[in-house]
């Protein structure tokens, strides 16, 4: 995405354990932005990093 006007950020706020990262997992999975689903248990989600 070269195009800085169609750069989008998006935040996503909740409590802890309300399912953000799965959330935006799930959205990026079905917009084609990742090709498998990550999940939180395993550690393999592309928006959870420490």
């Amino acid at each position: 995405m070269s195009e800085p006007a169609k750069i989008r950020n998006v935040a996503v706020v909740g409590h802890r354990g309300t399912g953000k990262t799965s959330l935006v997992e799930a959205l990026l999975f079905q917009s084609g932005g990742i090709n498998r689903l990550g999940t939180v248990e395993a550690g393999t989600t592309i928006s959870d990093s420490d």
